[in-house]
């Protein structure tokens, strides 16, 4: 029950702090396609994962994964400007459920990400791709956002991570 509650949390909180930072770019999204749940859920849970991606590859996974949701996408600056990290929130004028949820899913299978576990429209789904892994997770957007998104009912936030390496080090001479 503690998971449950810590991933609700940090799915939570990823969406607060994805409403409320930087701004890297934001993309309206084409109009909502219909797709039942059945079809959603069908082959989410195996695929092999294809080789390293870049963040830009990433972000338009996220993009094509994203675009029924009528409010686009807003992607997130990194303050650091690392090439590992990609956060996102996709915004809606109604409440996101599971069926939304699923439908992201099936996208991003789509273009090679392997789901990990279950889709867990109550609290955090898991899935990793080209050594990136990403959490995601649908619901009403949290008091205090209504300012910057005063359409937005709810939101999916969708962040990414990967390893991080460091550039070499130039030699002594």
């Amino acid at each position: 029950m503690n998971a449950f509650r810590h991933a609700r949390t940090a799915v939570a909180t990823a969406a607060i702090l994805l409403a409320t930072a930087c701004q890297e770019s934001t993309e309206p999204a084409a109009a909502p396609q219909s797709h039942s749940a059945a079809s959603a859920t069908a082959g989410l849970t195996s695929s092999p994962s294809p080789a390293a991606k870049t963040r830009d590859e990433v972000i338009s996974d996220f993009r094509y994964a994203t675009k029924s949701f009528d409010l686009g996408l807003t992607v997130v600056k990194d303050p650091m400007n690392r090439e590992c990290v990609a956060h996102s929130t996709a915004f809606s004028r109604t409440k996101p459920g599971e069926k939304d949820l699923l439908r992201v899913v099936s996208r991003l299978k789509e273009r090679g990400w392997r789901l990990r576990g279950e889709v867990d429209a109550d609290g955090a789904t898991f899935l990793e791709s080209g050594g990136w892994e990403a959490i995601t997770g649908v619901g009403p957007l949290p008091g205090g956002t209504a300012d910057q998104h005063s359409s937005a009912a709810g939101a999916l936030a969708l962040s990414a991570t990967s390893t991080c390496t460091k550039p070499p080090s130039p030699s002594p001479r």
